[in-house]
C-alpha cells in the first residue's frame, strides 16, 4: 500500500467512525465533505439535491406523460464559488453512463461564456440515496488527469455510501410526517392512489363504496361489483378489526390525509385474508381505497422467517448484498455478524461491506474481492477487518454469488469466519518453531510439516539435506522412503491425527539399489485449529547418533524453556522479548520485563558472568551453553541451563535469541539423589559393567580409610578391602557379572577398615538408560556389624546355656543330693566347694555375657583411647590378683602405642586361658608388645601349657561357630567378637612347648594401609 492508499483508507475508516456518532444531517454531510477533501486534495466537492423528488405534483390525479429532468441545488460545498450555477441532468447521466469524469470544457448548462460564473473543467457524480448527488470538480483538466479516474470513483462510492447510511440513520429517527414532508404526502396523494391501484381499488364516499372494481370484488370473495356498492367498509371486516383499523387509520388520515398498514379481510364464507390498506384522502369526506392480496407474501415471509432464524442461529457470520441496488449494500446480517463486528443491524444494513475495512486492510485483497464481484466470481480469502469500537480482526471470507432462474446474479452471499484466534496460535506455534530450530540448530535435527489437507510436504534445509532429497508433496515423500519402510512411515505421519498422541519410528531413506540412511522421526499434531490434518515431524540421522543430538536430548529433558530476545544497547542486554513462561517464573507480568536489562533479573554471580564476557561471546556466537541463576520478584531463585545465540536483521547482528532451561527441578532431583547417594548408613560405589569404579559416596570413603582418588577409575573386584560370605559361594567380580546380565543380587560380606571389619549386607543393582541399556551397577552396603555379632551372641549364649549350663545344673543336682545324704562334716565341705566353683562359674559367665553386650553397643561410638602399656599391666594384675601362683612376664616396644581402651577385656581374657591351660602348677606366660612394619600393634602371649585344642583355636582365628564345651567357652568368643569389633586379628601357634596367642590391633592414630593386607586374612 503506498502512502497515498494509507491517506486514503485513514481519511474513510475515521469518517465511518465518526458519521456513526452524527447526529444532524448538516453534521454528516460536512464531515463526508472534509474526509473527501482530505482524501482527493485540491478539488472541489458539493452536495447537490433533488428538488423533483420533493415537489412533485398529482393536482389532476393524471400520472405525467413524461418524467420531468431533475433540478438541482447545492446542499453543502467545498471549494467552489458561491455562485456556481447547478449541473445539467444530461452532465450527471453521461457522468453515470461513462463511469468516468465528464469533460465539460467550461460548459454545464445554458451559460454564457463571458459569465463571470465558475464552472469546472471536468466533473464525476455519484448517488447519495435517492435524493442527493455527490459531486467532485477540477478547474483544469491537468489536476485530473493527474488522478487515476477508477481511485476516485472507489473514494466518491465509498464515501456517498456511508453518508447514505447515515443519512438514513438520522431521518429514522427523527421522520415525523409533518411540515414539508405531509405537504408533499398531500400534494401527491391522489397520483399515489392511482399508482398504487395495482390490486383491487375502491372509493368510498362517506365511508360507504361509491366505486369499486373486478379485483377488489374478487378478492373480499362477492360475485359482483353491486353487493357492495353503497355499503359499509366494515362489513368487509370482522367487528374487533374493524375497530382497530377505525382507531389506527382515522386518526393518521385526519392528521396526515393517508393511512397504510396490515389488515385481515373477511368473505362471505368465513375465510380470512391477510392484506395490505392503503386510504388516501382526496376531500374531506372523499377517500381512495388500495387493497393488495399478501397471502403468498406472507407464506413467503414466514418461510424467509425461518431461514433467517436458521441463519441467525448459525454459529458463523452471514452477509447478503444485493447487486441489483446502487453500490451493492448490504440487505442481511445474522447476529453472529453483529457479535463479531460490533456493528448493529440498523448501522450494517444498506451499506456496502467495505465499511468494515480500515487502515490496516490490504488493499490487494479487497482489489481481488473487487474484482471478484464485478466478474460475478466467487471468492475465499483472508483480510483484516474492524469493528465498530475500530479494533482489528482477521477473517476467512468467503463470498459466493446467488443466480435467479434467468443466471442473473440477486445477491452475493458473505460467509466469515474469525480466524484472529487462529493466527494467534499459528504465530504462537511459528515462534516455538523457531525456539526449536534455536535449540536444534547444529544437532542435525531438522523439521518437517506433512499436510495432507494439501497434499504438501515442507521440509527446512536440515532435514532436506539428512533426506538428500527435497519433497514437496506427500507422494514425492513416500517415493524417497525405502519400499519395506513405507507403510510405518506412513502410519507414524497419519498416527497423530488419528489418536491425538505422538508417534515415533525409525526408517530407511533410499532406494532398494541405492545407499540407505536411517532416520528417527517423531511426529505430532499440528494444532492450528482450522481443523486442517496436519503433523510436524522431527527428523534426524540415525546412521551415526552425534554426540550434539544425544545433548539435545538432554538438553530437553533438563526442564521448562523459557525463551527471551535480547537487543545490545551501548554493550548492555536490554530484554526487546519474551514469552509468558519467562515473566511467569519471575512473577511478573510481561510489561515490566520488556525493556529492562537483562542483568536486573539476574544474581550477582550470573551478572558478574553477562557483564564480564558473556554477553559479548554469546553476540559472536562462541557462547554454547552457561548456568545463570534468575532472581523473581519475591527475591526467589531460579537455577537456569542457558543457550544464546545471535540475532541478526539486515545481515548485522543486533542482539541474541536466548533460550533459558529451568533446572530448579532438576536441581532438587540432584539433591535428592545426592542426599540418598551420601546417606551416612549406606555404603555406596558405582561401577560399570567392566567393573570399573566410577564414583563412592563419602561414607564408603570415610570407612575404608582410602582416598577418593585411590578408587575410582580402578576394578572393584582388585580392591582387598571387600570380600564376600565364601558360605554364598560368590565373589566380587561374579557379583558384577551377574548383575550386567540385569540380575539383581543380595549377598553378604566383609568390609576392612581402619576402625576394624565391618559385616556388611550388600547388594549389585543394574541400572539402565533411556534405551533400556545397563550402563552402571550400582553396589550397595549397609552395616550389619552389630546385628551379626548381636545374632552371634545369642547363638554362643544358647549353646553355652544348652551345653555348659545344663551340665553344671546335672552336676548342681548331684552335688547337692550327695550334700544332704553325707553325716561327715568334711565331705559336705568339699560338696560344698565344688557347688561354690559351680556358681563362681555362673558369674563369671554372666559378667563375660554382659562385657560382649556392652561391647556390642558401645564399641561403634567409643573413641576413648589409653596406652597400650597401661592396657597390657592392667590385664596382667588381674590375672595375678586372682592366680597367685602364676608368673607373668610383660615387655613392651612401640612407640606409638594408644589403643581402644576396650583392648583390656580380650587381652585379660587371652592371659587368663594361658595361666589356666592344663590346670599346671607355677605355670609361666609371657606378654610382649612390638610395633608392626604397617604401624599395627602386636600382642604376643605365649605359655608352656599342653597347647590349646583345635576347636578352641578354629573360634579365635576363624569364628567357626562350632559348639563349644567346657568352662572357656564364653572367654573364646569375647576374645573373637571384641578383637574383630576393634578391627584386629588373632592368630594362634600351638607346638611342643606350649602355645602363643597373638592379637593384631590397629593404633587408635594410623590407619591401616588394606593393600599390605593379605586377602586370606580377611575371609
Amino acid at each position: 500500500m503506498t502512502s497515498g492508499d494509507e491517506v486514503t483508507e485513514d481519511a474513510l475508516f475515521n469518517l465511518g467512525v465518526d458519521l456513526n456518532r452524527e447526529e444532524t444531517v448538516g453534521g454528516a454531510v460536512d464531515r463526508t465533505l472534509t474526509a473527501i477533501r482530505a482524501a482527493l486534495g485540491d478539488a472541489a466537492i458539493t452536495v447537490w439535491r433533488n428538488h423533483n423528488e420533493r415537489d412533485s405534483s398529482v393536482e389532476n390525479a393524471q400520472p405525467p406523460e413524461q418524467p420531468s429532468q431533475p433540478a438541482f441545488s447545492s446542499e453543502r460545498h467545498i471549494g467552489r464559488p458561491g455562485r456556481t450555477p447547478p449541473p445539467d441532468a444530461a452532465l450527471i447521466k453521461r457522468c453515470f453512463t461513462t463511469d468516468a469524469p465528464a469533460r465539460t470544457d467550461g460548459v454545464a448548462g445554458p451559460i454564457a461564456p463571458d459569465d463571470s460564473r465558475w464552472l469546472p473543467r471536468e466533473e464525476l457524480f455519484v448517488p447519495i440515496g435517492p435524493e442527493r448527488v455527490l459531486s467532485v470538480g477540477w478547474g483544469h483538466r491537468d489536476a485530473a488527469t493527474a488522478l487515476d479516474g477508477a481511485a476516485v470513483r472507489d473514494v466518491l462510492e465509498r464515501a456517498a455510501e456511508l453518508l447514505a447510511a447515515a443519512l438514513d440513520r438520522i431521518g429514522s429517527q427523527t421522520r415525523e410526517p409533518t411540515g414539508e414532508i405531509a405537504s408533499e404526502i398531500r400534494l401527491g396523494a391522489f397520483q399515489q392512489a392511482i399508482e398504487d391501484a395495482a390490486d383491487g381499488v375502491a372509493i368510498l364516499d362517506d365511508e360507504s363504496y361509491v366505486y369499486i372494481d373486478q379485483t377488489h370484488v374478487d378478492m373480499y370473495g362477492f360475485d359482483s361489483k353491486q353487493e357492495l356498492l353503497g355499503r359499509s367498509w366494515r362489513e368487509l371486516y370482522a367487528a374487533d378489526e374493524a375497530a382497530r383499523i377505525e382507531k389506527e387509520a382515522f386518526d393518521a388520515l385526519e392528521r396526515d390525509g393517508h393511512w397504510q398498514g396490515r389488515v385481515t379481510g373477511s368473505r362471505p364464507d368465513g375465510t380470512t385474508f391477510p392484506a395490505e390498506l392503503s386510504l388516501t384522502m382526496v376531500t374531506p369526506s372523499r377517500m381512495v381505497c388500495t387493497v393488495r392480496d399478501v397471502s403468498d407474501r406472507e407464506a413467503r415471509e414466514h418461510e424467509l422467517a425461518l431461514k433467517e432464524r436458521a441463519l441467525d442461529e448459525a454459529g458463523t457470520s452471514i452477509q447478503i448484498t444485493d447487486p441489483t441496488q446502487p453500490g451493492n449494500p448490504l440487505v442481511y446480517v445474522n447476529e453472529e455478524f453483529v457479535q463479531l463486528t460490533g456493528y448493529e443491524r440498523s448501522e450494517a444494513l444498506g451499506r456496502n461491506p467495505r465499511f468494515l475495512q480500515g487502515p490496516g486492510s490490504d488493499s490487494e485483497t479487497t482489489k481481488r474481492i473487487r474484482t471478484a464481484i464485478e466478474t460475478e466470481r466467487p471468492i475465499t480469502t483472508k483480510l483484516r477487518n474492524y469493528t465498530a469500537e475500530g479494533e482489528p480482526y482477521w477473517a476467512k471470507l468467503s463470498v459466493t454469488p446467488v443466480r435467479d432462474a434467468n443466471g442473473i446474479v440477486t445477491n452475493y452471499i458473505g460467509v466469515q469466519h474469525d480466524i484472529t484466534e487462529q493466527r494467534r496460535r499459528i504465530r504462537e506455534l511459528r515462534d516455538q518453531t523457531e525456539r526449536l530450530e534455536l535449540v536444534l540448530s547444529g544437532t542435525e535435527t531438522g523439521i518437517g510439516e506433512w499436510d495432507f489437507s494439501t497434499n504438501t510436504v515442507t521440509l527446512d534445509a536440515t532435514l532436506r539435506e539428512t533426506v538428500g532429497a527435497s519433497p514437496t508433496t506427500i507422494d514425492e515423500w513416500q517415493a524417497v522412503v525405502y519400499s519395506e519402510d513405507r507403510e510405518r512411515a506412513a502410519d507414524a505421519l497419519r498416527r497423530p491425527i488419528e489418536t491425538g498422541d505422538p508417534a515415533a519410528e525409525t526408517i530407511r531413506i533410499g532406494t532398494d539399489d541405492s545407499e540407505v540412511t536411517w532416520i528417527d522421526i517423531h511426529t505430532v499434531v499440528s494444532d492450528a485449529g482450522d481443523g486442517s490434518a496436519s503433523v510436524l515431524a522431527m527428523g534426524r540421522d540415525a546412521t551415526k547418533r552425534s554426540e550434539r543430538v544425544k545433548w539435545a536430548s538432554k538438553l530437553f529433558d533438563q526442564g521448562p524453556l523459557l525463551f527471551v530476545q535480547t537487543r545490545a544497547v551501548g554493550g548492555e542486554a536490554v530484554i526487546e522479548a519474551c514469552d509468558r513462561s519467562f515473566s511467569d517464573a519471575l512473577g511478573c507480568e510481561r510489561e515490566a520485563v520488556v525493556g529492562q536489562p537483562l542483568s536486573e533479573f539476574y544474581d550477582d554471580s550470573s551478572t558478574d558472568s553477562l557483564q564480564s564476557d558473556g554477553y559479548e561471546r554469546a553476540l559472536s556466537g562462541d557462547l554454547t551453553v552457561a548456568e545463570r541463576t534468575l532472581v523473581t520478584t519475591d527475591g526467589d531463585t531460579v537455577p537456569c541451563l542457558l543457550r544464546a545465540i545471535p540475532r541478526t536483521v539486515d545481515d548485522e547482528v543486533v542482539g541474541t535469541d536466548v533460550l533459558f532451561i529451568d533446572i530448579s527441578e532438576r536441581e532438587k532431583y540432584t539433591r535428592r539423589l545426592e542426599a540418598v547417594f551420601n546417606s551416612p548408613h549406606q555404603l555406596t560405589a558405582l561401577v560399570r559393567p567392566n567393573k570399573t569404579v566410577t564414583d563412592v559416596n563419602d561414607t564408603l570413603v570415610a570407612r575404608i580409610g582410602v582416598d577418593r582418588s585411590a578408587i575410582v577409575g580402578e576394578p572393584i573386584d582388585k580392591f582387598p578391602w571387600l570380600s564376600l560370605d565364601p558360605n554364598h559361594g560368590l565373589t566380587v567380580s561374579e557379583a558384577v557379572n551377574r548383575a550386567g546380565d540385569g540380575e539383581l543380587v543380595q549377598t553378604e560380606g566383609e568390609l576392612q577398615g581402619p576402625d576394624g571389619l565391618a559385616r556388611i549386607d550388600v547388594s549389585f543393582k543394574p541400572i539402565r538408560n533411556a534405551a533400556g541399556e545397563i550402563t552402571l551397577i550400582a553396589v550397595e552396603g549397609k552395616d550389619i556389624t552389630v546385628k551379626t555379632r548381636q545374632r552371634q551372641h545369642l547363638q554362643v549364649f544358647q549353646r553355652v546355656v544348652r551345653h555348659n549350663v545344663r551340665n553344671d545344673l546335672n552336676k548342681l543336682v548331684g552335688w547337692t543330693t550327695m550334700l544332704a545324704e553325707e553325716p561327715d562334716a568334711d565331705c559336705r565341705q568339699d560338696h560344698l566347694r565344688r557347688l561354690t566353683r559351680i556358681f563362681d562359674g555362673w558369674e563369671r559367665l554372666t559378667n563375660k555375657m554382659q562385657v560382649i553386650d556392652r561391647a556390642i553397643r558401645e564399641i561403634p561410638h567409643d573413641e576413648s583411647t589409653v596406652n597400650i602399656a597401661e592396657v597390657t599391666e592392667k590385664a596382667a594384675t588381674a590375672v595375678r590378683d586372682d592366680h597367685s601362683d602364676a608368673t607373668i612376664a610383660v615387655s613392651v616396644d612401640a612407640t606409638d602405642g594408644t589403643v581402644s581402651r576396650w583392648l583390656t577385656h580380650p587381652l585379660t581374657e587371652v592371659i587368663k586361658n594361658a595361666v589356666a591351660a592344663g590346670d599346671r602348677e607355677d605355670p609361666h606366660v609371657n606378654v610382649s608388645v612390638r610395633q608392626a612394619d604397617d604401624g599395627w600393634l602386636q600382642i604376643v602371649v605365649t605359655d608352656d601349657g599342653p597347647g590349646m585344642p583345635d576347636i578352641e583355636r578354629g573360634v579365635l582365628v576363624t569364628g567357626e561357630e562350632t559348639p563349644l564345651q567346657h568352662g572357656s567357652a564364653l572367654g573364646i568368643w569375647l576374645i573373637r567378637m571384641l578383637v574383630s569389633m576393634l578391627g584386629g586379628e588373632v592368630d594362634v601357634d600351638v607346638t611342643d612347648t606350649g602355645t602363643e596367642v597373638v592379637l593384631r590391633v590397629p593404633t587408635a592414630s594410623a590407619n591401616r594401609n588394606p593393600a599390605s593386607v593379605e586377602p586370606s586374612r580377611m575371609a
